[in-house]
Parts: C-alpha cells; sequence; structure tokens
C-alpha cells in the first residue's frame, strides 16, 4: 500500500511540475554570483492557483528575486552567462543594457504549442529579477489591447 501510495505521489509531482530547462540553471548562475534571491511567501501557492485557473492566459509562473545586491553584475556579464545557461530553443527578443545607469533587460521566448513561454531577466540599480512564465499569447495580446482592464486588475 505504501509503494503505492509513492508511486502515485511522483506521478502527480510529475504530472503537475512543468519542466522549466533553464530557470534552474540560471538561477543558480544568479545565486552564486548574487547570493541567495529572496523568499516570496506563498510563491508556491500562487503558482497552484495560476495552473488551475490561467488568471489572463498565464500557465505558470517562476519567480526570483535578488534584492539589494552589494555584488554588482554588469550586463555584458550578464549576456555572457544567458548566453551560456539559456537553452537553444529560446530566441532573444529583447537585448539592453545601459552604460550610463547600469541597468540591464534581457527578454527571451520558445513557442510551446499554442503558449508561449518568456524569459525575463532584468537589473535596476539595486535589485536582479528572474521570471519565467508560460502565456496564451491571444489572451495577453487581447489584454494590451484593453489597457483600462489592465490597470483594473491591477487594483
Amino acid at each position: 500500500m505504501t509503494s503505492k501510495r509513492i508511486a502515485l505521489a511522483a506521478l502527480l509531482l510529475l504530472a503537475t511540475t512543468p519542466l522549466y530547462a533553464g530557470f534552474n540553471e540560471i538561477e543558480s548562475a544568479l545565486r552564486a554570483r548574487l547570493g541567495s534571491p529572496t523568499y516570496i511567501p506563498l510563491m508556491g501557492l500562487v503558482r497552484v492557483v495560476t495552473w488551475v485557473v490561467h488568471p489572463k492566459g498565464v500557465h505558470d509562473v517562476r519567480l526570483a528575486v535578488f534584492e539589494k545586491n552589494h555584488a554588482s553584475i554588469d550586463g555584458a556579464e550578464i549576456e555572457r552567462l544567458l548566453n551560456r545557461e539559456v537553452p537553444r530553443d529560446f530566441h532573444p527578443l529583447v537585448r539592453t543594457r545601459s552604460r550610463k545607469t547600469g541597468e540591464w533587460a534581457f527578454i527571451y521566448a520558445r513557442p510551446r504549442g499554442d503558449r508561449l513561454e518568456l524569459l525575463v531577466v532584468s537589473h535596476d540599480n539595486e535589485d536582479t529579477a528572474l521570471v519565467q512564465v508560460d502565456v496564451e499569447p491571444d489572451v495577453v495580446m487581447r489584454e494590451l489591447d484593453q489597457p483600462h482592464h489592465i490597470v483594473v486588475s491591477m487594483r
């Protein structure tokens, strides 16, 4: 009986945990350079609810925030890190670095059937964020076409 429960639990875990190549590797590389990311309470619950409800076309989200970094990381360094760690099936959409402010942002995308997986890594003067999101592009585009809906949903 116990082995059946373990097998069932393992099967459920595999079925409900999407495979996200790249996120863990990038998070580990950032962790080695910047220290541990900030703990975000209830993020696991947010992910489970997102898997079930799909708010605004989002099917999953992963987030790691490195707040108030005392160790700086420049855009050229992060670009080399991303070139090494981002899976080859992701395509770069945005690569921007400011020499003046030290801020940078990189956005990659890959198709996942009828959905789109986005990988975003950004940095301002203090914080670095890594986000991976699985979205329905049609729903997101409809929301962007109606900016009033976005503002209302943010309240």
